[in-house]
């Protein structure tokens, strides 16, 4: 049983409506099995990944990944993700996490081998060329580092997100249609 006060903590730690975090509340526990308390309630990454919202966004075992724990996720895990991708969410974080989401070999750089597997995913293509891909590689590097070492730190990235118009627009995802 959820307590009101459980529902205003977690609304002033997440960028969510009280609605929404109910609206999330009772979509999470129609997934977990019945009889558990919400605070012992888990979802799995198969679950979440198979979410309407995630199931066709070319990063969702990155956005698993990245907001779960030990590959498992408890009500806390989905409300910070919800918020993270809630149309509300600062810039910063947005970026913090996009940042983490697309550090594919988690060496705390977006390095060439990051950048192509974005490139491959966004463009939905596994058959693009090596000379088109190293080219578009080659691009954004060229644009965004700053330092010329052939990775973009966080600032870096920061930079180039913050000068992008699109990027706070297609960093939303609305996973449980509240």
């Amino acid at each position: 049983m959820r307590t009101e006060a459980q529902t205003v903590y977690q609304k002033a730690l997440t960028f969510l409506t009280r609605n929404e975090i109910l609206c999330i509340h009772d979509s999470f526990l129609k997934l977990c099995p019945p009889g558990k308390y919400y605070k012992e309630a888990t979802l799995t990454v198969d679950q979440v990944s198979s979410l309407p919202a995630l199931r066709v966004n070319p990063f969702r075992d990155r956005i698993c990944r990245v907001f779960s724990h030990n590959n498992v996720f408890s009500f806390e895990d989905v409300l910070g993700m919800a918020s993270v991708f809630s149309e509300q969410a600062c810039p910063s974080l947005k970026i913090e996490y996009a940042f983490r989401i697309y550090d594919f070999n988690e060496n705390g750089f977006i390095d060439e081998e990051d950048l192509q597997r974005i490139i491959l995913r966004l463009l939905n293509s596994d058959d693009m060329s090596e000379d088109l891909l190293t080219d578009l590689t080659s691009h954004v590097l060229n644009e965004s580092d700053l330092d010329n070492d052939n990775m973009l730190s966080f600032s870096e990235f920061e930079h180039a997100m913050a000068k992008s118009p699109d990027f706070m627009n297609s960093f939303r995802i609305h996973f449980w249609g509240c």
